[in-house]
């Protein structure tokens, strides 16, 4: 449960802050010197009472070196390499260890979308991540329904590390329509260590896509100090 001095945000908008004030279900948000009344069932803890994040400055970033060392953007996120190329690398790279946070054992999963151009979104590509605000590996699906076969396809599967982003696909504004119900499916666990165990994920989200038409929607927000859209899909931390 938030408590006073939290930093959030919004479930079911854009935006977030550090909580000043509880009365009941109620909490009081300030953010830009603004103070807005929300349901503390309606907010995400990214940041615990007495927690600074490591990079002074940034707006509500979440606790990750290598992102905030210089991945602010979806478009800097490292392309994926193809089953062919990996087939040629003669050097296995070592694994960096793993940056694990205090809350980072409880998972979050959000989606988080970039425009390459936010003054024109009408001609805008907009890039489609995967956040995981977690200390957990994930191997996961992300599918988006095929309204002519009533049914499911997928839009990417793979492994995102903990506290990472991962590029799924690039959309505009005339075929943004394809994600507007998304499934979200994955395994969590950790290498080389123990750890707690998880249930499987299964979620379900429909998305508003009148966002991606309004361009006061997109703003920076807890993952990206750039214009975008965060939505939420899975939240332990309540």
């Amino acid at each position: 449960m938030a408590k006073i001095g939290d930093t959030v945000r919004f479930l079911n908008t854009t935006g977030g802050g550090k909580i000043t004030k509880i009365e009941g279900r109620i909490a009081y948000v300030e953010e830009d010197g603004f103070e807005t009344p929300v349901l503390l069932n309606e907010v995400v803890v990214v940041l615990p009472a007495g927690h600074e994040p490591e990079k002074k400055g940034a707006r509500m970033m979440f606790d990750q070196k290598a992102f905030d060392d210089g991945k602010k953007s979806v478009r800097d996120a490292a392309p994926q390499k193809s089953a062919d190329s990996r087939k040629t690398d003669n050097v296995a790279e070592p694994e960096l260890p793993v940056e694990e946070t205090e809350y980072g054992e409880d998972i979050t999963v959000a989606l988080v979308f970039e425009p390459e151009n936010a003054k024109a979104l009408s001609t805008s590509r907009i890039n489609a991540a995967l956040v995981n605000d977690s200390n957990y590996f994930l191997y996961f699906s992300v599918l988006i329904r095929d309204n002519e076969a009533k049914a499911w396809k997928p839009l990417f599967t793979g492994e995102v590390a903990p506290n990472e982003m991962i590029v799924l696909a690039s959309f505009t504004q005339q075929n943004i329509s394809e994600i507007e119900r998304v499934v979200f499916q994955a395994m969590a666990y950790k290498k080389g260590k123990s750890f707690q165990v998880k249930y499987p994920l299964n979620v379900s989200k429909k998305i508003d896509l009148t966002k991606f038409f309004k361009a006061h929607c997109f703003r920076p927000g807890v993952y990206l100090d750039t214009p975008c859209i965060e939505i939420p899909l899975y939240s332990e931390r309540r």
